[in-house]
């Protein structure tokens, strides 16, 4: 690609120009350089939108927003994919309007907007059913199994992510086999079923691993820490949340980077080490601020208040137990 640029001349005004800075933002995108990902997308976006090349800026729109979801930056994604899907509709172009349907669908998941996800991610499952597409159902039936769970839904859930991996497994999409594994190590969490739980997330990290995908990555050392934490082995727990949180600080992915900061948090709780858990949490509220989420900014602010009260009942018991001794 970049020989291509060279013989063309990078200010070269033409479609060739846009596809090789396109093809390298998405090698940058891949690799986790979202930077220098973005400059080479909004490079053949500038192309393409002054050529009027409609299909070549719903690409660009889309893998903007996909950038900007990684870093938890939600409403620049929202407004990227609402972009790629208007000229995706313009067009009449189905595979890409199921496309952005799903983004933005698990854009308002992570917000904590359910209905408003699975209303778009239907519609994205209602497509690619129509166009016969595969991967595209595979890839809404582990989205729609997100929402069962987030719903407490778990056999819902369960047998979704299991129709979104038998059709990874039948297309040899390894990635999406990871993912599926993952989601599925989340509900046998949710039951309590902590070694199959296990089973699924090193499945799913095993693959990552094998892929390089520091995303994927990040979230299996996670879910192995929650694991670990809950068996009440700390020390291990601690150490899976800090290759996590490594990766996702490295990547920019904010919402990573806090779900890492409150979990961290959790463990210096159980530790008895009240001013780092206090630390952390302050950390991954402030990111959860920032993202807007704002249901994950309650949830640790009621975390963090938690402590405050018991600092409170401390130290009122104290001061009653310096008294009984004067």
């Amino acid at each position: 690609m970049r020989r291509s640029l060279a013989l063309s001349g990078p200010d070269a005004q033409t479609p060739n120009t846009a596809a090789a800075y396109a093809t390298l933002g998405l090698i940058h995108q891949e690799r986790g350089e979202l930077d220098q990902a973005e400059r080479m997308l909004r490079k053949a976006l500038a192309i393409n939108e002054k050529l009027g090349r409609l299909e070549g800026m719903a690409s660009e729109y889309g893998h903007l927003g996909l950038i900007h979801q990684t870093r938890g930056e939600l409403d620049e994604a929202e407004r990227m994919h609402r972009q790629a899907l208007a000229i995706e509709e313009k067009l009449g172009r189905l595979e890409g309007m199921a496309s952005e349907y799903g983004h933005l669908g698990l854009i308002h998941w992570t917000r904590g907007e359910p209905d408003e996800a699975e209303r778009m991610l239907r519609e994205a499952l209602a497509i690619n059913e129509k166009l016969g597409r595969l991967e595209g159902m595979a890839s809404q039936y582990g989205n729609l199994g997100l929402i069962h769970r987030k719903r407490g839904e778990l056999d819902e859930a369960e047998r979704m992510h299991h129709k979104s991996l038998a059709i990874e497994e039948k297309l040899g999409g390894l990635e999406g086999m990871a993912s599926q594994y993952g989601n599925l190590g989340l509900i046998h969490r949710t039951r309590g079923e902590l070694d199959e739980a296990e089973r699924m997330h090193r499945k799913s990290l095993e693959i990552h691993l094998k892929l390089s995908h520091l995303e994927g990555m990040a979230s299996e050392y996670g879910n192995l820490g929650l694991i670990h934490q809950e068996r009440g082995e700390l020390h291990e727990a601690e150490r899976l949340h800090r290759e996590a949180l490594a990766i996702n600080e490295r990547l920019g992915w904010l919402e990573g980077t806090a779900i890492n900061y409150a979990n961290l948090g959790s463990v210096y709780k159980e530790y008895g080490d009240v001013s780092a858990a206090r630390e952390f949490w302050t950390k991954s509220r402030d990111l959860y601020a920032r993202i807007g989420m704002p249901h994950m900014v309650a949830k640790v602010q009621e975390w963090l208040d938690d402590l405050s009260r018991e600092a409170e009942g401390t130290s009122k018991d104290e001061s009653r137990r310096a008294e009984g001794s004067r």
